[in-house]
């Protein structure tokens, strides 16, 4: 932790935009960008975002993303439980707030799934370069939209299909085509709980019957800072469970035994519990 001016700060800050292709001059303007550097042979990406105030005031966010092989938060016994649902055809949703380790667990079903399928994945932006992966990246002034770039794909006729977020009712419409379709769809949605993705899909005007014949799987995740690391802690509904809820209103309340498990066990403490404990 270190103490720096204001001419240090916006030096820095600076650096990162020249590097990411913003615009240096620009202070005001809500801009994003992204690039890599290499760390002990490893690439590291870094995703920026910048945004001034009424004051002229800059505020920036940096995000590091490490390889799959850095990232401790991909539990390898979650990644071999829901294999067997990301092998099947439908769609895959994962929520949580950001930084939540989404983006990491899909790609970590990718990978094991692109040993012998062709993958395509679309963001804004890429996240995670995957040289097994067909990536595509958004570019709404280019007119390559989450909407054009899943018609475009399924020409290409990936057998899985990565969409980075589910944002409006066109792109929620298109995934949800393509998993009736008979594609693997995996994908992210905000939500509060694992039940709240699928009142977020009837917000996009998606049908119930449309969900139950689509959707597979809907989990709500989050890192929680135990005594040991950060682990990621994942609560899920499988298409029983969604069908059950969408037609008699049936719940289980698997996140609160969950964290109610890992505070007895003394993995978590109560403050961490405390903060947890809702979602």
């Amino acid at each position: 932790m270190a103490d720096l001016t204001a001419d240090e700060t916006y030096a820095i800050m600076n650096y990162l935009k020249f590097n990411s292709g913003l615009d240096v001059s620009e202070r005001r303007r809500s801009q994003k960008g992204a690039f890599n550097f290499i760390y002990q042979n490893r690439d590291i990406f870094i995703r920026i975002s910048s945004v001034g105030d009424f004051k002229n005031r800059e505020s920036m966010v940096v995000r590091l993303i490490y390889p799959q092989e850095f990232n401790s938060s991909v539990n390898k016994e979650i990644v071999e439980r829901l294999l067997p649902i990301a092998q099947r055809k439908g769609m895959m949703l994962f929520s949580g707030p950001m930084g939540s380790g989404k983006t990491s667990l899909m790609y970590a079903l990718g990978r094991q799934l692109s040993v012998n399928k062709k993958v395509m994945c679309i963001e804004d932006p890429i996240e995670i370069v995957e040289d097994n992966f067909l990536q595509l990246q958004v570019n709404a002034e280019a007119g390559m939209t989450y909407e054009e770039l899943i018609k475009t794909s399924l020409r290409h006729r990936p057998e899985v299909l990565i969409i980075g977020e589910i944002r409006d009712s066109q792109t929620a419409k298109q995934a949800i085509q393509a998993a009736i379709c008979g594609y693997t769809v995996m994908t992210t949605i905000h939500g509060k709980s694992k039940y709240s993705v699928i009142q977020r899909l009837r917000q996009f005007g998606i049908m119930d019957e449309e969900i139950l014949n689509a959707v597979n799987f809907i989990s709500y995740q989050r890192l929680v800072p135990t005594n040991l690391e950060l682990e990621l802690f994942i609560d899920t509904i499988d298409s029983f469970a969604i069908k059950e809820f969408i037609q008699n209103k049936i719940t289980d309340g698997n996140w609160l035994q969950l964290l109610e498990k890992s505070y007895r066990q003394g993995q978590i403490n109560e403050a961490v519990y405390q903060e947890f404990v809702y979602g």
